[in-house]
């Protein structure tokens, strides 16, 4: 043996001193627990994203204005032919409901409705704006239904007319609109439809009396459509009924009627609407 050589037991390892060490829980089930756990927050995720849809449905499906669409599209009679009876709606509905702190909101949803004959989808559009409804309430914009296998949709607005002293004018549905936001152009922002203006012009001067219909003894009401711009001012006015010859000087005094400018979120908007002249013979 040499001198030199290192006795067994010298340093106090002795055979024990190359064991290896034992590993613990984790280390021996790493390959089986991270994957468990990778599924189980993959599963957490999916059903907050559950709780968050069902959530988001349910707010829809409980909204005054989910209410009035659908009590709208089952006592239609064009639906109810095309659907049969009952007239009831499904769980799932696309969209959103949208109100901001003022009170002011746009509701822009579908949703499906069925009966025992056939089955379809109701699409809404709808706007809560006190600069342009005074009243606070909800205002359809389009209010549609969509019947599987026809090819036109039935307008459940179709038919609402409305009183315009002494003249009925049927509005046209307008087109579907999105809320203007901050970082629209003036040039992008959506028009949307005010129905009748008299009432809400701060500036309205009188339209003169032609003397050719005094002469005639044309006499009447002249309904005029007008497109209001973001300053309150008439950018666009033409006649929809009434005399001929009395057209032209209510569309001239609708061009110089003034209004308020119109407002959502702080953002000015386009309106369209009807003006209305009653043209009397002293």
């Amino acid at each position: 043996m040499y001198p030199n050589q290192p006795q067994p037991g010298q340093f106090g390892g002795g055979p024990s001193m190359y064991q290896p060490q034992r590993q613990g829980c984790l280390g021996r089930n790493w390959k089986w627990i991270v994957p468990v756990g990778c599924l189980g927050l993959i599963v957490l995720v999916v059903a907050a994203a559950a709780v968050i849809f069902f959530f988001v449905i349910s707010a829809v499906k409980s909204s005054e204005i989910y209410q009035r669409a659908f009590e709208k599209a089952r006592n239609n009679q064009a639906v109810i032919a095309e659907l049969g009876q009952p007239v009831s709606d499904g769980w799932l509905v696309i969209g959103s409901v949208e109100t901001t702190r003022g009170g002011d909101g746009h509701a822009k949803f579908q949703f499906p409705v069925s009966g025992p004959k056939n089955s379809g989808t109701v699409y809404v559009d709808a706007l809560k704006v006190r600069d342009l409804y005074p009243d606070g309430d909800w205002h359809f914009q389009n209010l549609e239904v969509e019947i599987k296998g026809r090819p036109e949709r039935i307008n459940l607005l179709q038919g609402e007319d409305e009183d315009m002293g002494g003249v009925t004018y049927t509005a046209p549905p307008p087109p579907p609109l999105s809320l203007p936001t901050p970082m629209a152009s003036a040039s992008n922002r959506p028009t949307v439809s005010g129905g009748v203006l008299n009432d809400k012009a701060i500036s309205k001067p009188p339209p003169a009396y032609p003397a050719i219909a005094k002469a005639a003894k044309a006499s009447g009401a002249v309904t005029v459509q007008v497109v209001i711009d973001e300053e309150g001012k008439v950018i666009s006015a033409s006649a929809v009924s009434g005399h001929p010859l009395l057209r032209a000087a209510a569309v001239e005094a609708a061009r110089q009627a003034r209004f308020a400018p119109y407002k959502l979120n702080g953002q000015p908007f386009k309106v369209t609407g009807i003006l209305t002249y009653n043209f009397v013979l002293e």
